[in-house]
């Protein structure tokens, strides 16, 4: 694995890269995660991989104010152009880098070979007030007795059953201590217009459907998508599917996303 840090328009972007074969793909994280949950799957893949930390999250630079989604998106842009990024390349993002994944399509247009989204956060209206509310968390505030962090830790449980992968649940605990805003991203992703913007992708598109704690946002996808798009139903795989179902991701990528 190489980790380099790269300029962006809003800040200096760190980025795990993993050498290979084929078409480059970018990895997208989900919030408030980093590029090091990518860490296991790159050194499965036999392609070429990187992940950037967004800013914000990881060891990437806190922007300078808050960004919009399609700010984030340009500063990720930029961190790979800087990195040497030429030809096409794939996109691969999951929850918030599933969106994020959307816009530097966008941006980037024939450079991108295929877009994969794993989960696609879709609330409503009165849903997205209720994630945002609960993803407001501003920086943590030390404090002399460490309560400060039980927040953090106790996050790392959420919709998940015993026994616990607490190695996973420290290394989730570990990125959100170190997010200089834990919701920001996500509530830039909640102002962000995914049906119009669905609707000018021209790459190639796979929505791997994981029966997570967003199966039912990421179902009212289905009818948002084009006649060449496909949506891969994951009824046998549940949450963190990059670490506890990784083996079975790698199969999927292979077979839908190959280099």
């Amino acid at each position: 694995m190489i980790r380099r840090i790269y300029p962006t328009r809003f800040g200096q972007i760190h980025l795990r890269s993993h050498e290979g074969k084929g078409v480059p793909l970018v990895l997208l994280h989900m919030s408030p995660r980093s590029g090091a949950m990518w860490e296991t799957l790159q050194l499965r893949l036999e392609r070429p991989t990187h992940a950037p930390d967004r800013l914000g999250y990881g060891y990437s630079d806190a922007p300078p104010w808050a960004l919009s989604l399609e700010q984030y998106a340009q500063s990720t842009v930029d961190g790979l152009k800087a990195a040497g990024m030429q030809g096409q390349i794939d996109l691969l993002g999951i929850h918030t880098g599933s969106i994020e994944a959307i816009e530097i399509a966008n941006q980037l247009g024939s450079q991108v070979r295929r877009v994969a989204l794993v989960g696609m956060p879709l609330f409503t209206f009165e849903e997205r007030q209720r994630q945002m509310e609960k993803y407001s968390e501003q920086p943590l505030r030390p404090a002399t007795e460490g309560g400060h962090v039980l927040g953090a830790w106790r996050g790392g449980f959420a919709y998940r059953q015993p026994p616990y992968d607490l190695a996973d649940v420290h290394s989730r605990f570990i990125d959100h201590v170190l997010a200089a805003n834990p919701g920001a991203a996500f509530r830039a992703a909640c102002g962000y217009a995914v049906e119009k913007n669905l609707k000018s992708l021209k790459s190639s598109l796979i929505v791997f459907a994981p029966h997570d704690e967003i199966i039912e946002q990421t179902a009212r996808v289905k009818p948002l998508l084009r006649s060449d798009a496909t949506y891969v139903d994951m009824p046998d795989v549940g949450m963190d599917p990059f670490s506890a179902g990784v083996e079975r991701m790698v199969v999927m990528l292979d077979r839908h996303l190959p280099a």
